[in-house]
């Protein structure tokens, strides 16, 4: 397998998104497909008049707002969330977190602590807060070169991509 530190990335990246899925399914949660944007949501009061709109949320989570549409929609068919006219300007929608969301939030931390837990073992609280800090950075650099959905890359803000080293690509087999 190649080690390079790209692969390397979406490979862990993979592999919590899989323990996480597993994690939600062994607690009954195996429905909540968004469970950051039930997360997001959670933050706002239960002001109605405070609730974000799909276009807020879209913005703070970096998502196009279609994708937020598609699982907004997801998670008020199972009850999590629900939408309501904005009383200013009937043409928008609010969207809030309901009771259900709330409790399914609740359970679904324990799966994130739990994955967490594990991905972290072995490690100290300052290695912990290093790799949060590189993550940290990793994400502004991606966010600068078009990392982030909503936005159009800036001009070749980083300059040309370095130069790759030449390593021996080794296959495993036809497939690969």
């Amino acid at each position: 397998m190649d080690e390079r530190s790209g692969l390397l990335l979406h490979q862990l990246l993979r592999a919590h998104h899989n323990a996480v899925s597993a994690a939600l399914g062994a607690r009954g949660l195996r429905d909540i497909g968004s469970p950051r944007l039930l997360w997001e949501l959670s933050t706002f009061p239960d002001d109605p008049a405070q609730a974000p709109t799909q276009k807020e949320l879209a913005d703070r989570l970096h998502s196009a707002p279609p994708t937020i549409a598609a699982s907004l929609k997801a998670l008020e068919r199972q009850g999590y969330v629900e939408r309501r006219t904005d009383q200013r300007d009937t043409r928008r929608n609010r969207v809030a977190i309901t009771r259900k969301g709330r409790d399914a939030l609740a359970q679904g931390m324990d799966a994130f602590l739990q994955v967490d837990a594990h991905l972290y073992h072995g490690f100290s609280p300052e290695e912990r807060e290093q790799v949060r800090q590189f993550h940290r950075r990793m994400l502004a650099n991606l966010y600068q070169i078009g990392g982030d959905r909503r936005q159009e890359p800036l001009s070749d803000p980083l300059g040309p991509p370095p130069e790759p080293s030449p390593q021996p690509f080794e296959r495993k087999c036809d497939l690969c």
